[in-house]
């Protein structure tokens, strides 16, 4: 059987195709294609969802931002460049501008870019049959069993032996300061965090 995967760009899209890949005889129907309506982090859900049918299995791998934003500080050069979160105004807000390797980029325009990329997935994901995980909780060994299970019922995925197989990925600590972290926890939207934190 045929699934897709969507999220944002460090999100474990990665991870969890191989987790499927492990434990189910399906296959990811994604394009490794930033300009196909089924690349992987396709922001575009309108356009990503209207090809594909009510009962299309769709895995939608979130973030919470303070983790997401941290991982770019460590593995998100190429994102940083191609969203422009390394070009902001003079005025900016010293405070608010992180440095990952030899760039410096706009906290506030990550948050932004963060936030309509999940608002505009909120408004089109009903259009699959769908299932939220999220990477923040993965290293929580019963939360990624029950994922896996309910890949298997309620996407109805077929799982390719009795026990499920799991493996670790590497997480990372937090570099953000407390004024950072305060910036962070008040920009997040209560409608993101109510519909993929549940």
């Amino acid at each position: 059987m045929k699934y897709y995967i969507f999220g944002i760009p460090n999100s474990g899209t990665q991870y969890i195709k191989k987790l499927v890949d492990l434990n189910f005889f399906a296959e990811s129907n994604n394009k490794n294609d930033m300009g196909h309506w089924s690349w992987v982090h396709n922001g575009d859900a309108e356009n990503a969802t209207a090809s594909l049918f009510q009962n299309t299995p769709l895995i939608f791998t979130y973030a919470e931002l303070e983790k997401w934003i941290n991982s770019l500080l460590v593995d998100g050069q190429q994102f940083i460049h191609q969203c422009g979160l390394n070009q902001y105004p003079d005025y900016h807000d010293a405070a608010l501008l992180l440095h990952s390797q030899d760039t410096r980029w706009s906290l506030p325009k990550a948050v932004e870019v963060w936030s309509e990329f999940h608002i505009n997935w909120i408004r089109y994901i009903h259009r699959s049959k769908y299932l939220i995980i999220n990477k923040s909780r993965i290293d929580d060994q019963p939360y990624l069993v029950d994922r896996l299970s309910k890949i298997q019922h309620d996407l109805e995925l077929k799982k390719k032996m009795t026990n499920w197989t799991l493996i670790e990925e590497k997480t990372v600590g937090n570099s953000l300061t407390e004024n950072q972290l305060d910036y962070i926890e008040n920009k997040v939207l209560t409608e993101i965090k109510d519909f993929y934190e549940r």
